[in-house]
């Protein structure tokens, strides 16, 4: 069974995208463009709403109690290294060593 990783520090980075940091030290870069096309989350289309994220309750959340599952991005951000030191994702922006 896979530990489920809480969301610690969140930033905003652009008007879709927020740089994470979880509980062991992994960070990366999360889209929330494609959640923007659902009418629940249709409120981070505004710029100004969208950079008030925060990590709270071990997930990216705003105001008005709309957050995104943790493990949903802990999916878009993690991935393990294959035997010969490479990703199979490519994310330029992602950091997947463990804090010590």
């Amino acid at each position: 069974m896979t530990e489920l990783r809480q969301v610690t520090g969140a930033k905003p980075m652009d008007d879709t995208k927020v740089f994470v940091t979880f509980d062991n030290g992994v960070s990366g870069v999360f889209d929330c463009a494609p959640y923007m096309k659902e009418s629940y989350w249709s409120c981070l289309k505004s710029p100004a709403y969208f950079r008030q994220v925060k990590a709270e309750c071990g997930t990216l959340c705003w105001p008005n109690d709309i957050d995104i599952d943790p493990e949903e991005v802990w999916e878009e951000i993690y991935t393990p290294m294959n035997e010969n030191g490479t990703t199979t994702k490519e994310n330029s922006q992602l950091n997947i060593s463990p804090a010590l």
